[in-house]
């Protein structure tokens, strides 16, 4: 009976010992006059999903290459449990890697891609039958052992990517858009099964993307990539709810984004925009009356039809935007400028038609005081 209790102990202390920690320390990659990525720094921690999130020029992808091996860095360290392995050959570091066209072997069957890394390491040819039974068990593809890549669908083919990079227990798993040439409901099914196997190996893993929503879904921490720098790095939830730049604000979810000048007026602080509309915005250290700030409001946060709201204005619906669970109302407002307001499709949203005037609301905590553009504070 030990035995038996002792097995599943010695199975968890084994999960909980595969992630790595792993550092990166102004990390920096120059091509000529381009800095392709400018100070790099991240403390991910053992078994952490981390996504670096970005447009295409941001730096990401040349950061997880780094990472892997396949481009040195102008300066800089990588650090897995405390060893630099910044200009180690690849075939030394024991990182798993997930490409985004898979990179199958055409010629060989699934064991013998999934087999391949274990052979290159020299190990048996039982310890390499097994650890391909267990991981194909381990993404759900038993009995495709003898397929072909070319007999598999998009979605198999990630999966047979996936478990060839987690074959050796690798400490630390790169994932580069592995999802981008599925189709969108195979996509969303595949982000949760990535972390759920992610969760259950215990792999540390940087992931890359440019899909907010992919990052949001999957990711314990984000890193928000821009110019070769990173602008923000938070949970998910963090990212959304108090973004720090406008930059991020706008590429994570959608934002209404309003500026002017910072006046105070009955313990409160009020945003004045040039049209002289007084908007109620949260007092923060960071701002001072007087100073010119931008704050961002998302859709969803705007009522529309209700003037209950620590800020009320009015407006004529220009645009409506239906796309499923919601619908989108694009309002003008009477000083010229314009608010997105998104709203859940139930029967009372629907009333709604364009040219309609209506009110719309938002309490204070709604408005989130976000860096410019040029990186002044707000």
């Amino acid at each position: 009976m030990a035995g038996v209790q002792q097995a599943p102990a010695a199975a968890r202390r084994e999960r909980e010992q595969r992630g790595a920690r792993l550092e990166l320390i102004g990390l920096t990659k120059v091509y000529g006059d381009v800095v392709a990525a400018d100070q790099v720094t991240l403390d991910i921690a053992p078994g952490e999903f981390i996504t670096l999130l970005g447009p295409s020029g941001s730096g990401k992808t040349t950061t997880l290459m780094m990472v892997a091996g396949f481009v040195l860095p102008t300066a800089g360290q990588i650090l897995v449990n405390g060893e630099d392995i910044a200009f180690q050959p690849p075939h030394k570091r024991n990182i798993g890697m997930v490409f985004q066209n898979y990179a199958l072997f055409p010629h060989m069957t699934v064991a013998e891609n999934i087999a391949f890394p274990l052979k290159m390491r020299k190990w048996s040819r039982e310890q390499i039958r097994q650890a391909v039974r267990e991981v194909l068990q381990l993404v759900r593809l038993p009995g495709f052992e003898e397929r072909f890549p070319r007999q598999l669908s998009g979605g198999q083919q990630q999966r047979v990517a996936l478990a060839r990079a987690l074959v050796f227990r690798p400490p630390v798993l790169l994932m580069d858009e592995p999802l981008g040439a599925l189709d969108k409901k195979l996509r969303e099914e595949m982000q949760l099964e990535i972390k759920h196997i992610q969760e259950s190996t215990n792999t540390t893993t940087i992931y890359v993307t440019h899909d907010q929503e992919e990052a949001l879904t999957m990711s314990d921490r984000i890193a928000v990539m821009n110019g070769g720098r990173i602008e923000q790095v938070g949970t998910p939830r963090e990212l959304y709810e108090q973004p720090v730049s406008q930059f991020v604000a706008d590429f994570i979810g959608e934002s209404n984004f309003l500026s002017g000048r910072v006046e105070p007026g009955d313990g409160r602080f009020f945003l004045v925009t040039p049209e002289g509309w007084r908007v109620s915005i949260p007092v923060s250290d960071s701002v001072q009356p007087g100073d010119q700030v931008s704050v961002a409001l998302r859709p969803e946060r705007i009522v529309i039809g209700d003037g209950s709201g620590d800020n009320v204005v009015e407006g004529t619906i220009e645009e409506i935007i239906y796309v499923g669970e919601a619908t989108k109302f694009r309002v003008r407002l009477e000083h010229g400028s314009w608010l997105t307001v998104k709203q859940p499709s139930r029967l009372e949203t629907m009333r709604w038609r364009r040219g309609d005037r209506v009110r719309l609301s938002w309490g204070t905590a709604d408005a989130v005081i976000v860096r410019d553009g040029s990186g002044e504070s707000a």
